[in-house]
């Protein structure tokens, strides 16, 4: 067993974060319930995950539903009025990505071995129901002054590995992993933070995605940006082609090929730390059903491997 995940499962079994070191590769950091496992001097990759946490600190309340304003169609995440909570509107979701963050450790370790380079990995250790780093801020903490110091934490570390990446002059990509078991489609959604509704119509823009500096390059080498979202050329014909199902693919374009509206397009790590609003690290969620997350010592080496092949071809790291 990879001794990296042996660690993991230790500090999660425990409950406890792990103090050491980390070799090889640079260091272990641990700080306000998450940890950075740093990646080596030339990688061009970043992982995290958010959703798989184990910690539940009575310190910290649980997340519950924001207040509802008609007027405004928004929700205030920071109120205390009771009675304006919705029952219908503006849920705090607090459901766990079981086996996430280990899939990433997994991935990690394949895709060292494949690129040569190790990825940094950014893991919460808080579950969902205490802070979802995953969403605005507001929305990730309900004000709370413990999970809005562990979200900062959890998102310095990975502006901190950012900045380690681009010393390298190269293009980066952050995979940011999570999973669903809410349909039956049992697919890879690959969020560019292209909307369900785009997707159906066809209506594909480089400028509002989160890979918009790969497509850039892309283009430069013939490639449209429909052949490398869901076309020859995408991540989700790699997948395929390795006997998986993936959308956006050559197979499954759209949403609209399985359970109406079942897909994530990529939620705030997308958003913020993508390339839509320029640089040049892009960033895709990968959403992922139940069986690769639960068997990840099986569908870890093949999923790193599919990535590897993409990532030494897109973001390589020499």
């Amino acid at each position: 067993m990879n001794l990296l995940i042996l660690q993991f499962l230790l500090v999660g079994a425990a409950g406890i974060p792990f103090q050491g070191a980390w070799p090889p590769n640079g260091g272990y950091y641990n700080s306000h319930y998450v940890d950075w496992y740093k990646g080596s001097s030339r990688t061009t990759v970043i992982l995290s995950a958010p959703h798989d946490g184990w910690l539940r600190p009575s310190s910290i309340p649980n997340r519950e539903r924001g207040c509802y304003d008609s007027k405004t169609r928004t929700c205030d995440w920071t109120c205390s009025r009771t009675k304006y909570k919705s029952s219908s509107k503006c849920e705090a979701a607090s459901s766990s990505d079981l086996y996430s963050a280990k899939l990433a450790m997994e991935l990690r370790d394949k895709i060292a071995i494949e690129t040569g380079e190790t990825p940094h990995l950014i893991i919460n250790q808080l579950h969902r129901s205490k802070l979802d780093p995953n969403r605005e801020r507001d929305e990730a903490t309900l004000g709370d002054f413990q999970a809005g110091t562990a979200f900062d934490t959890y998102h310095g570390f990975i502006s901190k590995a950012r900045e380690l990446v681009k010393q390298n002059g190269r293009p980066a990509v952050h995979l940011d992993i999570h999973g669903y078991s809410s349909h039956k489609d049992l697919w890879f959604e690959l969020g560019y933070l292209i909307s369900n509704t785009n997707l159906d119509r066809g209506y594909l823009r480089a400028s509002d995605s989160s890979i918009k500096a790969l497509a850039a390059r892309a283009s430069q080498t013939g490639v449209s940006f429909t052949d490398l979202v869901r076309g020859e050329a995408s991540l989700g014909n790699m997948f395929q082609q390795a006997g998986y199902k993936a959308i956006p693919s050559p197979a499954w374009p759209s949403p609209s090929r399985g359970s109406h509206g079942k897909y994530y397009r990529g939620g705030y790590t997308t958003q913020r730390w993508g390339s839509k609003d320029g640089g040049n690290i892009d960033a895709i969620q990968m959403e992922l059903p139940p069986e690769p997350r639960q068997k990840s010592e099986v569908h870890g080496p093949r999923i790193g491997k599919v990535l590897a092949d993409f990532l030494n071809k897109w973001y390589p790291c020499y």
